[in-house]
């Protein structure tokens, strides 16, 4: 049977914030999604260390990540970071944000259930409108 992500995440039926966790190796990156997102009102975790994520992903619910590729500062790729989500959450989604996709890393990262693969730079309310749309929430 196909992945169907409709399937087996739907929106929550109460108010509370959607919980987004991003993980991108550089601060200047991180920090500005990290604030535009809890200004949407998103309980927003964000980390530099694919370990501190994929620690965050084994206690917390999360909504969405947003990942970057590119972690080569701690020697691992985004798509290994991936690959171990889909393993824990398969149902999760996730957004690649990176400034550096070939079409070859573009289609792994989609054989892995990526589900939308932007590059750097996005404009934020183009980011927020992927974010909202994959996990079916219309906002403000």
């Amino acid at each position: 049977m196909p992945w169907d992500r409709r399937s087996t995440h739907e929106p929550r039926g109460d108010d509370s914030p959607p919980r987004l966790l991003i993980l991108d190796d550089e601060e200047a990156i991180l920090l500005p999604i990290s604030e535009y997102f809890r200004q949407r009102r998103y309980h927003v975790a964000a980390t530099r260390e694919p370990e501190e994520a994929e620690a965050l992903l084994d206690h917390d619910p999360f909504d969405l990540v947003i990942l970057d590729l590119a972690l080569t500062r701690f020697g691992r790729e985004g798509l290994e970071v991936l690959s171990a989500i889909r393993a824990r959450r398969p149902w999760l989604p996730v957004v690649i944000l990176s400034g550096y996709i070939s079409d070859e890393v573009e289609n792994e990262a989609r054989l892995l259930r990526a589900d939308a693969v932007l590059r750097k730079p996005q404009p934020l309310d183009e980011l927020a409108r992927v974010a909202d749309a994959l996990m079916g929430w219309r906002r403000p």
